[in-house]
């Protein structure tokens, strides 16, 4: 047992932050930001019920959750996100109308042994609540494009791509393994999907490039233009139409990625992903749901987004280390 005395379990081997003043300083220019933009800051519950999150199927296995049996003998899991409380939250305050709520803490996810990753993330984010389409999705970009440079790292990108797109593919292909082919980008895979399928052209040329649909701006016309499915191409002219209204100066971190699936199911729309080349993990995730708060009985649009903090700090110090 002497040994247990200097030693932490793998789950949170790579959860200690020794750079304690970097993640301060990163946090407090994000709350000036929030704050900027009228985000109430609030702390959540460290433990939720773990029918909470089955019954809304965030996408997020139960056996990722860290659970135990409390005193009236029902199954407990510790926070694994912050977006359904904070639905929750908005529902049992009985709010109406726009409401934004900011947060920074932990979540925890079971990851699988020996892939040099932690079970617990230091995250900060921000929902909003109560406003629809265009604008909502428009907010949330600029405030990302706000903080970009508060994250102290080169040469990050934001993906962008279209939950309404991966949908639509989704009920056109009617497969059960096209969602892992995309995951994959496995082309051979999907060749033999489209013979299997005997799918036919112009559906059948979309798929064949599928995996490698990422690039920039003239990558989506491209494809805009190639689509004859209306609602896909109306997917994808949504994406336009927001990129067009970024700020141009900032634009040129942004691109899009069409093979992208949901990291949580229940996005509806815009999906965000940002990377850093020092990071094997995004270091931002977000979309809109605008189905979710029907679980708690309320008919409300909301988009939001996550910086994984603890990742962030990571792919600083390797920056530091490389350049």
């Amino acid at each position: 047992m002497e040994e247990f005395k200097y030693l932490i379990p793998e789950e949170s081997i790579d959860a200690i932050m020794s750079n304690v003043s970097l993640l301060r300083n990163i946090e407090g220019h994000l709350r000036e930001v929030f704050n900027e933009h009228h985000y109430l800051e609030v702390l959540m519950p460290s433990f939720e019920y773990v029918d909470l999150y089955n019954d809304v199927s965030i996408g997020i296995e139960e056996e990722k959750m860290f659970q135990f049996i409390n005193h009236e003998g029902k199954r407990i899991a510790l926070r694994v996100d912050f977006t359904v409380p904070l639905a929750r939250l908005y529902s049992n305050q009985n709010e109406q109308g726009e409401k934004r709520y900011a947060y920074f803490g932990k979540v925890y996810r079971k990851e699988k042994k020996h892939k040099g990753r932690s079970s617990e993330f230091f995250q900060a984010g921000i929902e909003l609540l109560g406003k629809a389409g265009f604008e909502g999705d428009m907010e949330c970009l600029n405030i990302i494009q706000q903080t970009l440079q508060y994250l102290k790292l080169k040469d990050i990108k934001i993906e962008l791509s279209s939950a309404k797109f991966y949908k639509r593919l989704c009920e056109l292909v009617d497969d059960s393994s096209f969602v892992n082919i995309l995951k994959k980008r496995d082309i051979s895979s999907m060749q033999l999907l489209i013979e299997k399928k005997q799918i036919q052209s112009p559906l059948k040329d979309l798929l064949i490039q599928l995996p490698g649909c990422f690039g920039d701006i003239n990558m989506l016309k491209q494809m805009i233009d190639m689509i004859q499915d209306q609602q896909l191409k109306n997917a994808l002219i949504e994406l336009e139409t927001l990129y067009n209204q970024l700020d141009p100066q900032k634009r040129q971190c942004f691109s899009f990625d069409l093979a992208m699936t949901p990291s949580m199911k229940y996005y509806t729309g815009i999906m965000i992903k940002g990377y850093s080349p020092y990071s094997a993990e995004t270091i931002i995730n977000g979309g809109r749901y605008d189905q979710l708060m029907s679980h708690f009985h309320k008919n409300v649009p909301a988009i939001g987004f996550s910086y994984n903090l603890s990742h962030i700090l990571k792919a600083i110090e390797k920056e530091e280390e490389l350049c």
